[in-house]
């Protein structure tokens, strides 16, 4: 699933970070022969996006259920992800991509999947870490490598990895297991060999696009159009931040 050469051509980190997300589901895909039914919480896509944000042919074959908290593409049913109306242990796979930072109780996220997955069910996660708000004000928090690693607690067994810049990755992945398998190691080598194999040519761009973001922040700064303040949160300001300008002495708002 390429996304097309005219989408690549500034190396944006939303573009990139989509990319990175299809590596890591494909490398999954083939190196854990992941058991259905597939649900898929965040599901929501803008259908400008459908040529490589569904990822439902990552499983063909398999029972694949969307679920959001709106209707839209890629949404098959309209659900909570820290509340599912599913049965305990009805799901051989739970995919969580780039959703947990918008929830504000995320580990009630984490075991409504542990609650739906089978004895022998994987999850599969993401969480952006080097990326501007989103979803503002519903985006809550970044979370590190280790801190994933603690958010998975409850799971036996689970892999996990960032991509991008060792100290500002862009992404943090991980799989994890239910319940221990001694072949989880043998899985754990195959997944780490194709991710190897499938993300060179992404771990280029993203030497590039972290050149051209801190590029531009340097460029906006000199040119004096990025705001060095205190910024000050109040959602009954409209839901945008509040900030002080002391050049200007004035209080005004900004969106997200």
């Amino acid at each position: 699933m390429e996304i097309p050469a005219h989408k690549l051509k500034r190396f944006t980190p939303t573009v990139l970070g989509i990319e990175a997300i299809n590596t890591a589901v494909r490398a999954f895909a083939s190196a854990f022969a992941p058991a259905g039914p597939v649900l898929e919480v965040g599901s929501y896509y803008p259908e400008a996006y459908k040529n490589f944000c569904d990822r439902r042919q990552f499983f063909p074959g398999l029972e694949y259920i969307g679920c959001d908290l709106r209707s839209g593409c890629g949404v098959d049913r309209i659900e909570d992800a820290q509340n599912l109306s599913f049965s305990d242990r009805s799901f051989g796979t739970v995919i969580l991509l780039e959703i947990l930072e918008h929830l504000p109780h995320p580990e009630r996220a984490i075991a409504e999947a542990q609650r739906v997955l089978r004895d022998d069910g994987r999850l599969l996660l993401s969480v952006p870490f080097s990326y501007r708000l989103h979803g503002f004000p519903h985006d809550y928090r970044r979370l590190t490598s280790s801190g994933i690693y603690e958010v998975l607690a409850a799971f036996p067994q689970k892999l996990v990895f960032a991509i991008g810049p060792r100290v500002k990755p862009a992404t943090v992945f991980a799989v994890a297991r239910m319940t221990e398998r001694e072949d989880f190691s043998v899985e754990r080598e195959r997944f780490r060999s194709a991710m190897q194999a499938q993300s060179k040519a992404l771990l280029r761009r993203l030497f590039w696009s972290a050149l051209h973001e801190r590029a531009r922040d340097l460029m906006g700064l000199l040119l004096g159009r990025a705001d060095i303040t205190v910024a000050f949160y109040d959602p009954a300001e409209g839901g945008g931040y509040v900030y002080e300008v002391p050049q200007a002495g004035k209080v005004h708002s900004e969106g997200p």
